[in-house]
């Protein structure tokens, strides 16, 4: 009775170190509007677009190589938005605990992960959010949403062109 203890504890240790080694780090994104009213949204619908331009440009199959790219011009990028929009924004970049959530049609669990916030004025609203790494987000969406000449200017303001 004592070794078949002794093999499930065992059998259960492997079983939870198997998950952590298996387990990716996961980067995630939210936009985060004043309100929600309808000018507010439709500057979070904006800002969103920006910021998956931003996350496009700088993403990088590494994760550690994607955080670096995003803390080297996070604060940049802040102020790049709130010049934009005239509104003040506060972006942050850090690890937080995401709880259960539904995306595209997939159930993603508790967890806690890096996310890219991007807060409009009081943040009020409600948010947009994708995960952005390890892969990259795919927008369900009928919208066409426009990446190059937007990613040159955002870039472009970044340099100070």
């Amino acid at each position: 009775m004592r070794k078949i203890g002794v093999i499930i504890i065992v059998l259960l240790f492997f079983v939870a170190t198997m998950r952590m080694v298996d387990k990716q780090e996961e980067i995630r994104v939210r936009v985060i509007p004043n309100s929600d009213e309808p000018c507010d949204l439709k500057t979070k619908e904006e800002v969103k677009d920006m910021v998956i331009c931003y996350l496009k440009e700088g993403y990088s199959s590494n994760y550690t190589e994607f955080k670096n790219n995003i803390n080297g011009t996070i604060n940049q990028f802040g102020k790049l938005i709130q010049k934009e929009w005239n509104i003040d924004c506060t972006v942050s970049f850090s690890k937080h605990t995401l709880y259960n959530k539904t995306y595209n049609d997939s159930a993603v669990e508790n967890s806690k992960a890096m996310v890219l916030y991007v807060v409009l004025g009081e943040g009020k609203g409600s948010n947009w959010w994708g995960t952005v790494y390890p892969d990259f987000l795919q927008i369900s969406s009928s919208d066409e949403v426009k990446y190059e000449s937007l990613i040159v200017h955002i870039f472009q303001k970044i340099k100070g062109e």
